[in-house]
């Protein structure tokens, strides 16, 4: 019988197995090209210092949001909307068709939604008091 335990001291080795292992897998139903491209968009101030941005990683047909943040000296002033619709337009010349993102109650859903996403799933109470919100935005 396999053992199975605790394995975090080698972590890296078991990510890398898990991950080949589920490609594999996946190879049997999937596209071929399931490249992953990794997405940087930034906001620069005048000093060229960060002060906002978005993380995610172009695949298949998609763009995965990962994080999204803009410093509140930068917020109310169009920003996010200029980098959703950079992301967007990034995503549609890699061939995406829509793209996702998940984000907590307290965060900003109703951006999202104003954004033309919509939420297709929710954690309640997770974390303790809070949401994970699921959206999603198709290109038409």
């Amino acid at each position: 019988m396999a053992a199975i335990g605790v394995d975090t001291q080698n972590y890296d080795e078991v990510r890398q197995t898990v991950s080949a292992g589920l490609t594999r897998y996946n190879d049997h139903f999937l596209p071929k090209h399931r490249d992953r491209h990794k997405l940087a968009l930034s906001v620069r101030d005048e000093s060229g210092a960060i002060v906002g941005g978005l993380i995610g990683e172009l695949r298949m047909d998609y763009l995965h949001i990962e994080l999204l943040w803009i410093d509140e000296s930068q917020r109310g002033h169009g920003v996010g909307q200029r980098l959703i619709d950079l992301a967007e337009i990034e995503a549609r010349r890699f061939g995406a068709t829509h793209m996702h993102l998940s984000t907590w109650s307290f965060q900003a859903p109703d951006f999202y939604r104003a954004m033309g996403f919509r939420e297709f799933g929710r954690m309640t109470d997770h974390p303790a008091g809070f949401d994970s919100i699921f959206f999603v935005k198709a290109f038409t």
